[in-house]
C-alpha cells in the first residue's frame, strides 16, 4: 500500500556531481582538469593552472551541483499534475529525466525530452489522467536521472518523491 498525504508537497533535494563528460566540456570551450588530491573539475580552456579563476572552479564542482524536484497536485476527476525539475549552477548541454508514478492501478513512467537550457533552470509540467483513485507516489530515480552542464559536469538527481491522494 502507498503512502497517502492530504495535501501535495514539493519536495526538493540535492543534485550532486557524478563525474564529467569531457566531449561536452571541450565542445563548450571547456577543460576537465585533475587536482593533486584527485578531484576532477572543469574550467575555461586556457585558464592558467594555479590562478584565482582555477582554484574557484575547482571549489565550485566539490559542491553540490544544484537541487531537483517533483511535485504531485490531485486535480479530480482520477487526474494529477506532476511537476517537476531542476535548477543547477550552469547551463544545461543535455539532461536525461523521468518520472515514475505509482498509483492503485500500477506504474506508469513519464519522460521528459532532453535539451540545451542558458539558465539552468527546467521545470516541467505534466497531467496525467485515468488513474486509480487511492493514494499515489511520483519520484525521480536518484543517481539515474541527470544533467550534463555544458562545462561537462554531470550532476545526478537526489531522488525528490511527493505522495498524494487520487479522487
Amino acid at each position: 500500500m502507498l503512502p497517502a498525504s492530504g495535501d501535495a508537497s514539493k519536495l526538493e533535494v540535492s543534485m550532486q556531481v557524478g563525474g564529467f563528460d569531457s566531449a561536452v566540456a571541450e565542445a563548450n570551450g571547456y577543460e576537465i582538469r585533475t587536482s593533486e588530491n584527485g578531484t576532477q573539475y572543469s574550467v575555461k580552456r586556457g585558464t592558467p593552472k594555479g590562478s584565482t579563476n582555477d582554484l574557484i572552479a575547482q571549489g565550485e564542482v566539490e559542491g553540490g551541483c544544484g537541487k531537483s524536484w517533483v511535485w504531485l497536485t490531485p486535480r479530480g476527476n482520477r487526474e494529477v499534475n506532476i511537476r517537476t525539475g531542476f535548477s543547477v549552477y550552469d547551463a544545461v548541454a543535455d539532461f536525461s529525466w523521468t518520472v515514475t508514478l505509482d498509483d492503485q492501478g500500477g506504474q506508469t513512467k513519464h519522460d521528459s525530452l532532453g535539451h540545451y537550457d542558458a539558465d539552468g533552470y527546467v521545470d516541467k509540467n505534466r497531467i496525467v489522467g485515468g488513474l486509480t483513485r487511492g493514494s499515489a507516489r511520483a519520484y525521480v530515480i536518484a543517481l539515474v536521472n541527470f544533467a550534463i552542464l555544458v562545462d561537462g559536469t554531470v550532476g545526478f538527481s537526489g531522488g525528490p518523491a511527493d505522495t498524494a491522494v487520487i479522487s
